[in-house]
């Protein structure tokens, strides 16, 4: 083996040894730090080895990866949960609508920041609804009834990507 001293620390083959008590610190900061950020175990294993020398370096640092809750919560399923079925096509237009807010916008005269979208999906026209970002349920079946249900009727499918 080739170890070497050099201003009290211990290398081998010119990578820093680092003892058992600070390999966890030495991998927690690898692994979380924000220049990466939760990296799978080869990108953790390659940072470290470049600087790094210790035994069975790539179990350790395996381990701890294993051992990461927010990568274990975060890690997309292998599983396969089914084909995505296409929404049907509306037959004739306002019969089918989608909806979203948009926001981050500069505050209106009235003091709206975010616009409530709702878009016809035969056409493709759309109503931009000004709104505030704290916007309640019963708030937003107001604007549907004002703006869409006055002129066009009640659609039947309404497609958002928000929750109930």
């Amino acid at each position: 083996m080739d170890y070497h001293v050099k201003n009290q620390l211990l290398y081998h083959f010119w990578k820093l040894c680092i003892p058992k008590i600070e390999r966890v610190k030495i991998i927690q900061e690898a692994h979380t730090s924000l220049i990466l950020d939760h990296f799978g175990l080869s990108k953790i294993v390659a940072q470290l080895q470049r600087f790094c020398y210790w035994p069975k370096m790539n179990e350790t640092i395996s381990r701890y990866v294993r051992g990461c809750t927010m990568c274990v919560k975060s890690k997309p399923s292998n599983r396969k949960l089914g084909l995505y079925t296409p929404l049907p096509d509306s037959s004739h237009p306002w019969e089918s609508v989608s909806m979203d807010f948009v926001g981050g916008l500069p505050k209106s005269k009235k003091g709206h920041d975010y616009l409530y979208v709702v878009v016809d999906r035969f056409n493709k026209m759309c109503i931009l609804i000004p709104c505030n970002k704290q916007i309640t349920t019963e708030q937003t079946i107001k604007l549907i009834f004002q703006h869409v249900w006055v002129h066009f009727g009640l659609p039947t499918p309404i497609v958002s990507n928000r929750d109930t």
